[in-house]
């Protein structure tokens, strides 16, 4: 059977791809289904025809799943946020445990009687949950609007109280429109690179209720506007407090502490340029994990989740089975927030980060909360040990001693582990490694090598925590052992 570009076709959903896609199988030939939930019976038309695969989205069900929901959002479907914001959350957290049972067997050869499967840990109530924003604005219709991009797209879709973003973020969201206006600012055309406003980036904390706003714009002569966008920022604020100072359940908590602009004149994808001036506050936020305290400044990475960064953590100690005799390196720091975090449980950590800003972020949240056992470097992970002579030197002592290190703790992005990496962890040979991972393949794969190929190490067990519900991705903790 041939299939064409917008053909109909009835369709039944067996299973879901990683994209968040309904998987169907007719006439021998694959479907990707967009807006398919497992079990649904569909009526769906043909966008895309490949050698492999035929991509196809929802015209209409036939017979509804009994894991599919209606959503308390009207933009889901377009959104490029939640891939699966209508699959009933108990199966969404089931499905991204099969995810990572089945990389670890498919990819990492490993048996399900190989290792210990902990649980999947996700969340009691899954909305509200983003402590970090970023919103493009555009105009149509010569009118502003402002919301997330359509998936894979620079098409800007609106939307009203998102379901994952942190309550009180439309209020302001919809005040910068307002103040956009008022102040006659141009929002930013990106196929002609013009016009000075391009996106905000709102970022609140978990435990403080601090609000920072970061406005990104394309305006060369930003230095003689400054008072100008001083006068919109101070607007936006005063309008922010008068307006939650009328809900009497929120007026105390909500404070926005800090504004900052950053300037980005270059004709990219990349949110951030390179030079930043504050307009209000001291240009960061402050939070907590635990009872450990962070500065925040608008490019510092920082989960955007903070509730499960919690309980990831926690399950980092846990699986890690610190005593107060050992010594840890952390790869992939960042800020240093879980070298921080586990400082308190072990008797020195030095944390490794490429770059420079996070380094500097990671040693003043040290000085914050008074941790003296923690040491960062400046240093790229994955050349640490292709560059002996000078990056691994130093890694061998924290704060001038000599230091002989029991775990290592990585928390790589996708990729996963470079070769020279793995080389760097055969050559230290740790007695444990604690593997916290966002991509269940790189993860069996890096796995496969540690300890089906180098037969160094033994998978002890694995851990999920759901730190982006309605969305495919999940997180992964693996306790590794050294033979």
């Amino acid at each position: 059977m041939e299939y064409n570009k917008n053909d109909k076709i009835e369709l039944n959903i067996i299973d879901i791809t990683k994209e968040g896609l309904g998987l169907a199988k007719k006439d021998g030939i694959v479907f990707f289904v967009k807006d398919g939930i497992l079990g649904d019976s569909v009526i769906a038309i043909v966008t895309k025809v490949t050698k492999n695969i035929i991509y196809a989205k929802v015209l209409d069900i036939i017979v509804k799943s009994e894991y599919r929901v209606v959503p308390n959002c009207s933009v889901c479907n377009s959104c490029g946020g939640c891939q699966i914001l209508s699959l009933n959350y108990e199966k969404q957290l089931n499905i991204k445990k099969k995810f990572v049972v089945d990389a670890l067997r498919n990819i990492g050869k490993f048996a399900e009687d190989e290792y210990i499967y902990t649980g999947i840990f996700g969340m009691e109530e899954p909305y509200n949950f983003r402590n970090k924003m970023q919103v493009p604005y555009g105009v149509v219709d010569n009118k502003i609007i402002y919301g997330f991009y359509a998936g894979r797209t620079h098409h800007i879709i609106p939307f009203e109280n998102c379901l994952v973003g942190f309550d009180k973020a439309e209020i302001i969201l919809s005040i910068i429109k307002t103040a956009l206006q008022k102040f006659n600012i141009s929002i930013y055309d990106e196929k002609n690179n013009s016009g000075a406003f391009r996106e905000v980036m709102l970022r609140k904390g978990n435990v403080s209720d601090e609000i920072s706003i970061t406005y990104i714009i394309n305006d060369k002569s930003f230095d003689s506007k400054k008072k100008n966008y001083q006068e919109f920022d101070e607007y936006i604020r005063k309008s922010f407090n008068d307006e939650i100072l009328n809900d009497e359940t929120r007026a105390k908590k909500y404070n926005i502490t800090t504004s900052t602009i950053n300037i980005n004149t270059n004709a990219t994808n990349v949110l951030f340029g390179n030079k930043n001036s504050v307009l209000y506050g001291k240009g960061y936020i402050e939070d907590s994990i635990g009872n450990v305290k962070f500065y925040i400044s608008p490019e510092s990475f920082y989960q955007v989740n903070a509730l499960m960064t919690k309980v990831l953590y926690d399950k980092v100690v846990e699986f890690a089975e610190f005593d107060k005799n050992e010594n840890v390196i952390d790869l992939y720091c960042g800020i240093g927030t879980i070298s921080l975090y586990i400082a308190q449980y072990v008797n020195a950590v030095l944390g490794i980060e490429v770059i420079d800003r996070a380094v500097s972020d990671a040693k003043l949240n040290a000085e914050l909360n008074h941790i003296e056992n923690a040491d960062f470097l400046c240093a790229d992970v994955d050349e640490l040990y292709k560059k002996e002579s000078n990056a691994f030197s130093k890694i061998g002592r924290i704060n001038n001693r000599n230091i002989i290190y029991d775990t290592i703790i990585v928390d790589p992005p996708r990729k996963g582990l470079s070769y020279s990496l793995i080389e760097f962890i055969k050559h230290i040979k740790p007695k444990k490694i604690i593997y916290v991972s966002c991509d269940p393949a790189t993860l069996a794969r890096d796995l496969d090598i540690l300890c089906h190929e180098e037969k160094l190490y033994r998978l002890e067990k694995i851990a999920n925590v759901d730190m982006f519900p309605h969305t495919m991705h999940i997180e992964t903790i693996a306790r590794v052992v050294l033979l």
